[in-house]
């Protein structure tokens, strides 16, 4: 299983703050403001705890747990699709 993490914050500041907090959790970036880690349900909110209190009332965070097979059936296009 996976957990897929994905934010929209405004802050420069804070942005780079729950960056580095995913990272030293053992995300990886799959795009600027998504990452993925192996894990289940306790990464998930294992990650959720460490980044919520960094977030202000207006930033978004979104995070998901999938499944080996989903992930690797997920499409990820880099570049022009024609």
């Amino acid at each position: 299983m996976y957990v897929i993490a994905s934010y929209d914050i405004r802050e420069d500041s804070k942005r780079n703050k729950v960056m580095k907090r995913l990272m030293a959790l053992g995300f990886s970036r799959l795009q600027k403001s998504v990452y993925y880690k192996r894990g289940g349900r306790g990464a998930m909110l294992d990650a959720l705890r460490a980044v919520q209190r960094l977030l202000e009332p207006y930033d978004k965070l979104f995070m998901i747990v999938v499944s080996d097979k989903e992930f690797r059936e997920a499409v990820r296009v880099e570049g022009e699709v024609a």
